[in-house]
């Protein structure tokens, strides 16, 4: 097995430096954004402070750099994946509905009386 030389070391170091400061830019704008974004999601979005394709070379894939992601950044993830808590629309009071009209009331009218017709008149 070969020995890795100073320069190696560094390059590793650099490359590990690298891949944590785009994860931090990762985990922020989509704190921002406000859920976990998709590969496609992320190459629409116009915001995206790092492009799809240094990712990919960081990171190879997008559910890798996502498993990397959970694992490095844990309180990131938590607040990102955290149920959205949407607050209760206030209820009015309902108005006091009208008292019912008992439906026998009707019945217990007279009817009116029918004009009487006449003899003659028919």
């Amino acid at each position: 097995m070969r020995e890795e030389g100073p320069q190696k070391k560094e390059k590793l170091m650099a490359r590990a430096r690298a891949r944590m400061a785009v994860l931090q830019d990762i985990a922020m704008h989509m704190l921002e954004v406000g859920h976990v974004m998709t590969r496609h999601e992320w190459e629409q979005d116009s915001t995206a402070s790092i492009r799809i394709g240094l990712i990919l070379n960081l990171f190879g894939n997008w559910p890798r750099m996502l498993g990397i992601l959970e694992n490095e950044m844990p309180d990131a993830w938590k607040q990102i994946n955290a149920p959205k808590v949407e607050p209760k629309p206030k209820t009015d009071p309902k108005p006091k509905a009208a008292p019912k009209k008992d439906p026998l009331e009707s019945l217990s009218k007279p009817a009116p009386a029918a004009p009487k017709v006449s003899k003659d008149d028919e």
